[in-house]
């Protein structure tokens, strides 16, 4: 995996990297801490035209482990048309955070992931 200081400058050319993370041993929606209400919840506040989205509007894609981080993440489009993602991560310490982001650079599940984790969004 790249460390920080070896992440492309520009956002476009982490569609250019190869990256796979480690599945966790529940790899699905069941071994996340954070509902789907409140997954939908912080897209209504953070995405134009987010409180129109439903559980139906989200993918679940697949789960990773990045570091001692654990990842779930989700495809959608956000009500203007664009592809999204959204994660939620949790940290060693229990930490949850959840964060989305339109997908400009059509990136891999596992690069978006890699942004989000370094935070280049």
């Amino acid at each position: 995996m790249l460390s920080f200081d070896e992440m492309p400058n520009d956002n476009s050319l982490l569609a250019e990297i190869e990256v796979d993370f480690p599945r966790l041993a529940d790899d699905s929606t069941s071994s996340c801490p954070t509902s789907i209400d409140e997954v939908l919840e912080y897209l209504a506040i953070e995405v134009p035209g987010g409180d129109r989205l439903t559980g139906d509007d989200l993918t679940f894609l697949r789960t990773a482990l990045v570091e001692a981080n654990q990842y779930w993440i989700w495809r959608f489009q956000e009500p203007d048309g664009d592809p999204a993602y959204v994660t939620v991560s949790m940290d060693p310490t229990g930490r949850r955070t959840i964060g989305s982001e339109a997908d400009y650079y059509r990136l891999s599940p596992e690069q978006f992931i890699l942004g989000d984790y370094h935070q280049v969004f």
